[in-house]
């Protein structure tokens, strides 16, 4: 893991390190895209884009779960802490990585906790920018089809129209100041200038980039001052007022005028072939992403091999699994509780209180307890108490099937769950509905649009034409999109342009609905972790198997599979969950949109802006995985198993109070059952040797003491069978 890691980490680094050129000379410094040459078309792009955004996922997929396996080694407990643990808290979970098991351990809480939040820290940005270190950019260049036209007289004054048929229409852009047209004019050459307040808004000039051509009309006065002049000559210059007479101007020079003598007008009809004023593409690399990014994997990366050079040579002594546990105890007979043996996970235990006395309270006469096992004289002095919640007193159980399902035993943490995930099933179901029912009406306006072209031929603009040829299907997809990307997505809306402000927000646009998958992922692998381990403990009391430990090593225990999940579980589980972050990745997105000028080398110009963009199929098939992701935690909260073996769900206490006479592992492995009966009571748990049946309705507890079962040999020791401890403290 640590070494899959560092891989990562340094390809991150390289792509960071290839383009920290182009980031530095960089034409917009407020935004941090770069890329290689635009040159590819829009359609080219969108395989590429696909196959991208989806090993992307499957990346950050493995990432998240070697981080969450290093998550699940820092709460993991130790094993010299065990017996401290149910003492002081009753009981605890082992095998899951939930952060406040930490607080059950005795010693380094404080650097448990940092470790945990340090790998939970340079996980978020996974999930933040995960699907935004590379997105789709479409690039725009100015047109430089510039149609000169010498009129007798203007037809149009202060007034550019742009001719666009994108949208099955015709949009017509009014520019008041259209300073871009002067220049034009006077250069030869469509530039986007800033240089006057009245003009700091350059959206109108960037909109007709799209454009063709440029037709220029100018009457005779103008003649001479054709294409006299360069850019940066003219900028600040030629900007004298002349409100006088019917037609004002802005730029003029001698006795030519814009708006009275000059005007341009923008065509996307008669395209010349060679790519000019269509949109190119590339997939960009936003920087600002991809550093921080390369820092979070590079910090994780170095987090892991420093623990694994650190655990060289070392005893394992963190329970990951409740074999460790059982492995543990057994190795260690003062971790075991006796006097129980079908206590459930998390019921009621028996408490030893020892109380010091005092002057103030404790008096002779005073009322018993109330509460159990305490100390009856002197309730109200608690601070005076030392309770030992493991003390090995008698807690006889009496032998029955029934147990509780997963959502008894989970609580409110189960009802949290259900409200999380039903809510957000119903909202996606809302958003497909809606999206379904503007489909229909869209369907219907279009067949009534292209119905009438028959009895009205001159109605529909050529784009409306082109669509009815087409179908209703590739008009839906134009308005709905169907994947998120280049021209397979619907815009939603756009951010502010040039502002790295628009681009964190574009970040959150495109990775927020990951992130807020991805707890509730947690949530289900939670789930399932618990049950796996539910569903292997409760197999060993019909079945004799091994146990899986990471602490021992020995023909006795196996090592088959990372966590608590099984390959069979955990590796569909993996895939779905990649499957699910690249669909919401395409549900909602954003699209960069780029006008670069860079026909001056010494003044490039470049603007952005991000489109917040959709796909309507995406969103239905991420709908579909997320209600059967409901419907599989809800059945998950059903489960259940009936069996004389006490529930465990993690238990610490249900594995050490099983133990107490387990004495080897053997290669066939363990089994439990009954053991006999004692003094009083009957007793059952593990056994290397042969069990007997539960009794029914009898009750069940410790052999009373009467055997002191001191199971193998000590720490770092070997038993008859083998059994030794582990030089290591994990396995990757």
């Amino acid at each position: 893991m640590a070494a899959l890691t560092t891989l990562f980490a340094f390809i991150m680094s390289v792509i960071c390190f290839a383009h920290l050129r182009q980031l530095a000379h960089r034409a917009n410094k407020t935004s941090t895209s770069v890329g290689g040459k635009a040159d590819r078309t829009c359609a080219s792009m969108e395989g590429s884009n696909v196959v991208i955004h989806l090993v992307i996922n499957i990346a950050a997929t493995m990432i998240l779960g070697m981080s969450n396996t290093y998550q699940q080694l820092v709460t993991a407990p130790s094993s010299d802490e065990l017996r401290w643990m149910l003492s002081k808290h009753e009981d605890s979970r082992v095998g899951t990585n939930s952060p406040f098991n930490i607080n059950h351990k005795k010693t380094k809480r404080l650097t448990s906790w940092l470790e945990w939040l340090l790998l939970i820290s340079t996980s978020l940005p996974v999930h933040f920018l995960a699907n935004s270190v590379i997105g789709p950019s479409v690039y725009y260049q100015p047109p430089n089809n510039i149609i000169f036209q010498e009129v007798p007289q203007l037809s149009r004054t202060a007034v550019s129209h742009y001719n666009n048929t994108l949208d099955y229409g015709i949009k017509r852009y009014e520019v008041d100041s259209d300073r871009a047209c002067w220049l034009a004019f006077r250069t030869g050459k469509y530039s986007v200038t800033q240089s006057s307040d009245k003009d700091s808004d350059i959206r109108d000039q960037l909109a007709v980039w799209t454009s063709s051509a440029i037709l220029i009309d100018y009457t005779q006065p103008c003649a001479p001052y054709v294409k006299t002049a360069t850019v940066h000559d003219l900028i600040g210059q030629e900007t004298n007022y002349d409100f006088s007479g019917a037609n004002p101007t802005l730029f003029s020079i001698g006795e030519c005028g814009y708006a009275r003598d000059v005007s341009c007008d923008y065509d996307d009809s008669s395209s010349d072939g060679d790519g000019v004023g269509k949109q190119m593409c590339r997939l960009s690399v936003r920087m600002s992403a991809a550093i921080i990014l390369a820092g979070c994997l590079t910090i994780k990366a170095i987090y892991m091999i420093t623990i694994m050079l650190r655990a060289r040579k070392k005893i394992k002594t963190r329970c990951l699994t409740f074999g460790d546990v059982i492995a543990a105890s057994t190795l260690d007979p003062s971790l075991q509780i006796r006097n129980e043996c079908m206590v459930n996970a998390y019921d009621g235990h028996r408490h030893l209180v020892q109380h010091t006395c005092h002057p103030k309270h404790c008096r002779p006469g005073s009322a018993p307890s109330e509460t159990g096992d305490g100390i009856g004289h002197c309730q109200k002095c608690t601070k005076f108490n030392v309770v030992n919640k493991a003390g090995d007193l008698p807690h006889p159980s009496i032998a029955i099937k029934y147990k509780k399902s997963l959502i008894a035993n989970l609580g409110g943490t189960a009802v949290s769950q259900m409200a999380i995930l039903s809510i957000t099933s119903c909202a996606m179901v809302g958003v497909s509905m809606m999206i379904a029912v503007f489909m229909s009406i869209e369907s219907g306006y279009f067949k009534g649009e292209c119905r009438d072209r028959y009895r009205h031929p001159d109605r529909l603009s050529a784009g409306w034409i082109e669509a009815c040829d087409k179908g209703v299907s590739y008009y839906l997809k134009y308005k709905f999109g169907y994947f998120g990307g280049f021209d397979t997505a619907a815009p939603l809306g756009n951010l502010a342009m040039n502002s790295l402000n628009s681009e964190i927000a574009a970040f959150a646009i495109s990775n927020g609905a990951q992130l807020l998958y991805s707890l509730l992922y947690l949530l289900l692998i939670y789930n399932f972790t618990l049950i796996t381990m539910e569903h292997d403990w409760g197999k060993l009391e019909r079945n004799r198997d091994r146990v899986r430990a990471t602490i021992v090593e020995g023909e006795g225990f196996k090592q088959s599979y990372l966590l608590q999940l099984p390959k069979r579980v955990l590796y569909p589980m993996m895939v779905f969950s990649a499957l699910m972050h690249w669909l919401l990745g395409q549900s909602i997105s954003t699209k960069e949109t780029i006008w670069s000028d860079t026909s001056d080398p010494a003044h490039p110009f470049e603007a952005s802006r991000y489109d917040i963009v959709y796909g309507a199929y995406a969103v239905w098939m991420s709908t579909i995985f997320m209600l059967a992701q409901t419907g599989i935690c809800w059945w998950a909260f059903t489960y259940s198993r009936e069996g004389f073996m006490p529930q465990m769900y993690g238990s610490i206490r249900a594995a050490c109070a099983a133990v107490t006479e387990l004495k080897s592992f053997p290669k066939a492995g363990i089994m439990w059952g009954d053991l006999g009966e004692g003094k009083k009571f009957r007793h059952a748990g593990f056994s290397a040797d042969e069990v007997g049946e539960i009794v029914p309705a009898e009750l069940y507890c410790g052999r009373d003491g009467e055997e002191d079962s001191r199971g193998v040999q000590g720490r770092g020791g070997e038993s008859d069978d083998g059994l030794k401890r582990r030089n290591c403290v994990m396995t990757s």
